[in-house]
């Protein structure tokens, strides 16, 4: 099979010329588009060294493209830059394909960020009415404003909101435009610009005006970040904390601050080539080569804790008293540092209650509702007498006492406020 004449199957080995014409393409199309010329040329000449002094010695294409992504990296410090050997999509982007889009290319492409929900993997509430949202990346705003818009929805009446972008690499700018939008009020803000080089023109991002769903302006934010946290997500990260709008926890991103696409070369590789570069209007700079810093550094593993604890904090330093944050924040409190009780006295809570069995096993209590289910839940201490059932979020085990210490009964405590009391003695099946 012939493609485009350069190689004769991507299977086969590459030779000495077609390394050369491959560099000599990158170069060209990098000098013409990169959004620093003098780097290009920099990048060029590397290129060329490192060609002559045979630093490109492996016959494999794919390991080709690998050492041109890190040579070209190394120069110009851009992580967004990268070569791949995809003979398939290099021939879809070629200039000799069909004008216009590839429409089995859009179909696939529609159809992957549909079956992927628009990037957003998990949205929940949280203990103490938190909102919860897991954001993978960001897609194009117009197929996916309708699950943005019942997303928002669905969060509007939490008491804050935390959004995780820690696995999240990227995507449209215009996509965290419209998300941004939803936390701020109808009078526009500048969000973010980007200059494009080649136009030399530089196009602005502001709030949007009109959006679908009911604004969030005044609602506590927080952001997850770790170092995978990349491109467009570590923008709408830059563009939410310079506005005072958020609060960053977790890790310095990736640094990648400079926009671009690919283009085809030999149509048998291609490179991403950032054609532009951001520039927020309030610290007229960007996240390039160093990353967003969050305000709160943890490791991104300890980021949604962390963020959560810090935000239930602020919510009980409110005058109005809400059960639901004081529930959650003692589970929270309990998980972080997990609380130890004697032996003694967790053997002194075992028994038969009206409508719980409580087992001390191994220097651990479970419980069980006999007349319900024959499984045994782990319960996790709250307190001395305050106990976490294990799978069962909104609800929690208090132990009564007589005047003597003598365990008398318990109690079944709901998230809602109520209350059942159970007598130790037989349970009922």
């Amino acid at each position: 099979m012939t493609l485009g004449g350069s190689f004769i199957c991507k299977a086969q080995k590459m030779t000495s010329e077609m390394k050369q014409k491959v560099i000599t393409r990158i170069n060209e199309q990098m000098q013409k588009y990169y959004v620093f010329p003098k780097v290009a040329d920099k990048m060029a000449e590397y290129l060329q060294q490192q060609f002559k002094a045979q630093a490109y010695k492996d016959d494999s294409p794919r390991e080709f493209g690998n050492l041109l992504t890190r040579d070209l990296q190394k120069i110009s410090k851009d992580k967004h830059i990268r070569v791949k050997f995809d003979p398939k999509m290099a021939k879809q982007l070629s200039p000799e394909s069909p004008q216009g889009p590839d429409p089995e290319l859009i179909r696939k492409i529609k159809t992957r960020a549909k079956r992927g929900n628009y990037g957003f993997a998990k949205v929940e509430v949280l203990p103490g009415n938190v909102g919860y949202v897991d954001l993978r990346a960001f897609m194009d705003p117009e197929d996916g404003a309708k699950t943005v818009e019942s997303v928002m929805g669905f969060l509007a009446n939490t008491e804050g909101v935390i959004f995780d972008v820690r696995n999240n690499g990227g995507g449209r700018p215009d996509m965290v435009q419209l998300i941004c939008s939803y936390f701020f009020g109808k009078e526009p803000v500048h969000l973010n610009s980007l200059y494009w080089r080649v136009e030399n023109d530089t196009q602005e991002f502001w709030t949007l005006k009109d959006i679908k769903g009911a604004r969030m302006p005044n609602k506590p934010l927080y952001v997850l970040t770790s170092k995978r946290t990349f491109s467009a997500a570590e923008e709408f990260s830059y563009n939410l904390q310079s506005l005072k709008r958020a609060t960053l926890v977790g890790e310095t991103t990736g640094g990648g601050a400079n926009p671009g696409g690919r283009f085809p070369i030999e149509r048998q590789f291609w490179v991403f080539i950032p054609v532009g570069r951001a520039i927020n209007p309030i610290t007229k700079t960007n996240w390039e080569g160093v990353g967003v810093v969050p305000q709160l550094k943890v490791s991104s593993d300890q980021a949604l804790d962390k963020a959560y604890l810090d935000l239930l904090q602020k919510l009980k330093s409110k005058e109005e008293v809400n059960h639901q944050v004081d529930w959650a924040l003692a589970g929270l409190e309990a998980k972080l540092h997990p609380k130890t009780i004697a032996s003694d006295v967790l053997k002194s809570y075992a028994g038969d209650f009206t409508n719980y069995k409580i087992v001390f096993k191994n220097n651990q209590l479970y419980c069980q509702r006999p007349r319900i289910s024959k499984k045994f839940r782990k319960l996790v201490p709250i307190g001395n007498e305050v106990f976490a059932v294990e799978g069962i979020p909104d609800f929690r085990i208090e132990f009564k006492k007589a005047d003597n210490g003598k365990v008398t009964g318990l109690e079944g405590l709901h998230i809602s406020g109520r209350r059942s009391f159970s007598k130790r003695g037989h349970t009922q099946r």
